[in-house]
Order: structure tokens, then C-alpha cells, then sequence
């Protein structure tokens, strides 16, 4: 199992279930990407417009770095950008890294 990375991004008001739509479709090319590059998981839960993830990945920045390369993360990101507080490089979501406080 690799290590876990939280991190926490936004939806735009009122994309609530579009989002959640469109991530119970996300596509196997991109889960397939994913998967190569390292990511062993990655989860999403929402409270209000907040989502909080958790991903499993041996070396998270690495596999990051590669993926957003990568043309089928590109072009997922492309449509995420219609739901999500897109970061101010418009290169994708506004994304914090949240702190570990406790891990056992």
C-alpha cells in the first residue's frame, strides 16, 4: 500500500450532482492512466461545494507531475473545469494538500 495524500478542492455553487454524475462515469482510460502511473486509489467525498480526497500512491508528486502531461488527464480536466474553482493558472482545479495530523 503507498502512502495517502489528502487534499481538498471546491465545486462551483449549484454543480453538486453534475459533478457526482460525471465521476460515476469517469473514464477507464483515465482510471488505466492512473493506475500506471502509480495511483493505486483515489476517493472523493463531498460536504457541500467541499471535497475532500484521498489517494493511495507510492510517490503522489511524481505520478502527478506525469499526469497532468498526460493527454487524457488534460482533456478530463477540460471537462471537470465546468464544476470545479479552477486555480489561477487555469491549468485545472484549485487544489490544497491538507496536513496529516494523525496516521497510524
Amino acid at each position: 500500500m503507498g502512502k495517502s495524500i489528502a487534499l481538498r478542492t471546491w465545486l462551483r455553487p449549484g454543480m453538486e450532482m453534475a459533478y457526482e454524475k460525471a465521476h460515476a462515469e469517469v473514464w477507464p482510460e483515465l482510471v488505466a492512466v492512473q493506475r500506471d502511473l502509480g495511483i493505486e486509489h483515489w476517493l472523493i467525498f463531498r460536504h457541500g461545494v467541499e471535497l475532500f480526497h484521498v489517494v493511495e500512491c507510492d510517490d503522489f508528486d511524481r505520478a502527478i507531475a506525469a499526469l497532468t502531461e498526460h493527454s487524457i488527464d488534460q482533456r478530463w480536466q477540460a471537462e471537470m473545469a465546468r464544476y470545479v474553482v479552477v486555480a489561477d493558472d487555469g491549468k485545472g482545479a484549485a487544489v490544497d494538500r491538507l496536513r496529516l495530523v494523525y496516521g497510524r
